[in-house]
């Protein structure tokens, strides 16, 4: 916040995991500071005492887990604005290089594979719970994001003129999350074992199908690199 009021420039904050950062972007904020944030999945359903297991280390992020008020103060920033976006931080490590032995405090593997796990989750945990509307789950997710870096309306919406990105999520479809099945290379998930209900069946890119019932049918190199268009206010 210090940085953000001395240089006028808008901040954006990967990776907020606690209650009193939360707090401090939302004083921020009150200040009239143009403060974004961002949280990722791990914080929004797994608590410190999941790292106490013999094989913890697996779930090891950085910043750490935090505590139970700590995921209900997120929950309620996703509902009510105070968290901008949801970043999935996907990182496909082997489960055998996060269990490795010879790893300490100082050089253990950051983060978790959470691409593919991240929307449902969000879809089953969040809205048909009732703890975040549907529109909340769309702009955390996609409009938000477009619009801090400088993509919308490009990206971010449906209309005329902007790519036909869009997804298919079927709301009723259950699914036991089971990391050996996925696509990443970590053959493990964080939240294996873990029921979900609602998961996306197509991905449509520019107009083309590229997902479909789990099957990538994208041909490689057909993804392009947008430059930001400067930042916005959401």
């Amino acid at each position: 916040m210090a940085i953000c009021e001395a240089t006028g420039s808008p901040v954006y904050i990967v990776h907020l995991s606690s209650r009193a950062a939360l707090c401090a972007a939302r004083r921020g904020r009150a200040r009239g500071l143009p403060v974004f944030v961002e949280t990722r999945p791990l914080y929004l359903y797994l608590t410190s005492q999941a790292l106490s297991g013999p094989d913890g280390a697996r779930l090891i992020g950085a910043p750490p887990l935090r505590e139970p008020a700590d995921v209900d103060a997120l929950w309620a920033g996703l509902a009510d604005g105070s968290v901008d976006t949801l970043g999935s931080d996907h990182a496909p490590w082997l489960l055998a290089d996060k269990l490795d032995p010879a790893q300490d405090v100082t050089t253990a593997r950051q983060g978790v594979a959470d691409l593919e796990t991240m929307l449902p989750m969000l879809f089953s945990a969040g809205v048909r719970t009732g703890r975040i509307s549907l529109s909340r789950f769309v702009s955390l997710t996609s409009t938000n994001p477009a619009r801090l870096f400088g993509l919308y309306p490009r990206k971010g919406t449906i209309a005329v003129g902007s790519d036909a990105d869009l997804i298919v999520l079927d709301p009723d479809q259950r699914r036991t999350i089971d990391g050996r099945s996925m696509r990443s290379r970590a053959g493990y998930s964080a939240y294996d074992g873990a029921e979900v209900h609602g998961w996306p069946r197509y991905t449509v890119s520019r107009g083309e199908v590229v997902l479909e019932d789990g099957q990538v049918l994208a041909a490689p190199g057909r993804g392009r690199w947008l430059p930001m268009a400067g930042t916005a206010r959401t």
